[in-house]
């Protein structure tokens, strides 16, 4: 019994270095943005940090910077300060933006900088931006979803500090883009008040937990919206919010189609959707539990929302937009947007070769390929099955 156990906990383990070694060989993220960052391609596995749950806070590894529109410039939270915040440049008046980046992210990095800008330029925001780049960094992407927990509970409780100081849980917003989408609902569970609202674009799905947990979920604030761009493949297909959005269908982009990798273009561009809701309002409609479903009678005379930041608290339900335009991309000079969301430039600037299949293959396939039933909770139908 004991061997036949090693040998199972052996095979865990080439499973695990297997997929570890698809993503180190694919660079997702790089392949994604066209970063071509050289750092990327320096890590090993034997470089993956990987934390413990209980491991002291304030984590050495991840940190909180400020950002205000007075000053909006970099300053490291000092949590050891009771008058840090007062004396920084926070304004009590303005909602306060805790933006969490994703998988091989940090705070000067794309896709999450985008956002950070948009916010700041649009004005009214106190803007934090966590930082937990180097507990979730290629290849190590195993090891990244391991950290949340931990991640998480240090965030929490530099909050914690923070409300002592003086911020408001009631104008406090968590806006994480795929395992970041995570960290804001799994931090909720360690603090000791109510976040107000999450906006969670595009969550990851691949090792992610079904458990509350471990896991961004309704009752993780009061209001909890989601923007899918990616279902089934890098995103989560579940419905994870009160209110879900499900934009062009929400598993592919429509201007993703003639890029390397459609999927992980998908799953980026959510991003740039929330930086243009600042901006501009696109509306959503409401539609059925699942994106490519009649719309149900209940829903039919329900109204349309805006989605993203300008959402109403009050959103509940699926919501769909079809739009193929590239999200805050401006078309003419002087229109508001940023550059980085523009597909064509960045694509044919860095582009090698022409991609190899239409629609690429996902690099994790978690879920079986037989059919299933359909259960309330999900959102977008199974994806199709690729061969």
């Amino acid at each position: 019994m004991r061997a036949c156990a090693q040998v199972q906990l052996l095979v865990a383990i080439a499973v695990a270095l297997f997929y570890q070694g698809i993503i180190a060989q694919r660079h997702p993220i790089k392949e994604a943005l066209f970063l071509h960052n050289g750092n990327y391609t320096n890590a090993s596995f034997e470089d993956c940090v990987w934390r413990r749950e209980k491991e002291p806070c304030p984590d050495p590894d991840v940190f909180l910077h400020l950002y205000t529109e007075a000053e909006p410039v970099k300053k490291v939270v000092d949590l050891f300060s009771e008058d840090w915040l007062r004396q920084s440049g926070w304004e009590p008046s303005h909602e306060t933006i805790l933006l969490i980046h994703g998988y091989a992210g940090g705070d000067d990095t794309l896709p999450i900088s985008v956002l950070r800008d948009a916010y700041l330029r649009r004005g009214g925001y106190n803007v934090l931006m966590l930082d937990w780049g180097a507990l979730c960094q290629p290849p190590c992407y195993v090891a990244a979803v391991h950290n949340l927990r931990s991640v998480a509970r240090c965030v929490a409780d530099g909050l914690g500090t923070l409300r002592r100081a003086g911020l408001r849980p009631d104008r406090l917003t968590c806006v994480g883009h795929s395992l970041g989408a995570h960290l804001c609902g799994i931090l909720a569970n360690y603090l000791t008040f109510r976040l107000n609202r999450i906006i969670g674009l595009d969550p990851a799905r691949p090792l992610i937990r079904s458990a509350p947990a471990l896991r961004l979920d309704p009752g993780d604030a009061r209001a909890v919206h989601v923007l899918h761009t990616n279902a089934g493949r890098y995103g989560e297909a579940a419905r994870l919010g009160h209110a879900d959005f499900c934009l062009n269908g929400g598993r592919s982009q429509p201007y993703c189609e003639d890029t390397p990798n459609e999927a992980l273009c998908s799953h980026i561009w959510s991003v740039c959707y929330q930086a243009e809701s600042l901006f501009r309002a696109r509306t959503a409609a409401p539609c059925g539990r699942r994106c490519a479903v009649r719309v149900p009678p209940a829903r039919a005379a329900a109204l349309p929302v805006p989605l993203g930041q300008p959402a109403p608290m009050t959103a509940s339900g699926a919501y769909c937009l079809e739009d193929f335009s590239t999200p805050f991309c401006p078309s003419a000079a002087g229109e508001e947007g940023d550059a980085r969301c523009c597909l064509d430039a960045q694509y044919a600037a860095a582009a090698t070769a022409p991609p190899t299949r239409v629609r690429p293959r996902p690099i994790l396939r978690l879920r079986t390929r037989h059919p299933r039933p359909y259960y309330d909770n999900d959102l977008i139908d199974a994806p199709p099955d690729y061969n």
